[in-house]
Order: C-alpha cells, then structure tokens, then sequence
C-alpha cells in the first residue's frame, strides 16, 4: 500500500512540476501538504509526523523541511537545490509551520527557518536549523544518506 502511496505522489508531483516547496490549493485551504492533482489526498490534515512519513517509500531516509512562509521566498531554490542534489539519497518534503504549528512546535521546529529533520526507519537521526544554502544542507544531511561502506571516515596522517 505504500508503494501505490508513494508512486501516485511521485507522479502527481511530476505531472505539476517538481518543485522544493509544496503548492497550495485554489481553495484557500493551506493545510495540504500534496500537490493539488493528487486527488482526494490533497485536502488532508496531518495528524502525526507518522501520517507524513507513510506517504513517502521506506528505502530511503525523508528530510522534513519546517519552514516560515515569511522566509519562503528567501530560501525556495537553494531547498529545491538541495532537494535535486539529494533525490537518490533522501527524500525531501516541505511544510509551511503556519499550516502545521501544532507538529511544528512539537518537533521544535516552529520558532526557525527553516528547521530540517532528517527521519530514518520512521525515527529522527539529524537536525539543521536555520541552514539555507543548499550546499551546507547537501553536505550536512548527506553524510547521513550513504549506504553501508560509503560512510565518512577520518583519514589520519
């Protein structure tokens, strides 16, 4: 079931243009986190982080973006930057605090912009707070996002 999830949001997503940021729909409605031709899913409310992770595939870890919609337009490309730079490694996904305050202050995440967290087998594994060049974020959460024998190592002289 999550395989359909994740392939129907994938298309979706595409079929509108992949963007870093999440659109809002027509309606006024900001609470939905998919793309507005997603269908039905589109106008959900988010209950649980758990909610937002299931709706992303379980072979790659998923960065959560918390941003302010005062400073969206500041760091949009250097989010969707980084989002292209990660797509094989992690999933990337953007929410807007304002229409999630309630999951933004319980992950502390509603008082920074943006305010990354990084979620591996459903569990946190690393956080950024108020990073915005795409290229620190690359090279912050990448370090977490390799597979087993490509990880960092020390090289002493």
């Amino acid at each position: 079931m999550r395989n359909i999830v994740a392939c129907l949001v994938t298309a979706a997503a595409m079929s509108c243009g992949a963007s870093a940021f999440v659109p809002l729909p027509a309606t006024g409605n900001s609470a939905a986190l998919l793309p507005r031709s997603a269908g039905p899913l589109s106008m959900a409310k988010y209950n649980s982080m758990d909610e937002i992770l299931d709706l992303f595939p379980e072979d790659k870890p998923v960065l959560i973006n918390f941003y302010d919609a005062n400073t969206e337009g500041q760091i949009k490309d250097d989010i969707f930057r980084a989002k292209t730079l990660l797509k094989d490694r992690c999933t990337v996904c953007s929410i807007k605090q304002q229409d999630y305050p309630e999951l933004a202050k319980l992950w502390d995440c509603a008082e920074k912009s943006p305010s990354m967290i990084l979620f591996e087998d459903g569990k946190p594994k690393m956080r950024l707070y108020e990073e915005t060049h795409y290229l620190e974020i690359v090279a912050k959460v990448g370090q977490y996002c390799r597979p087993a024998g490509e990880e960092h190592t020390t090289i002493d002289k």
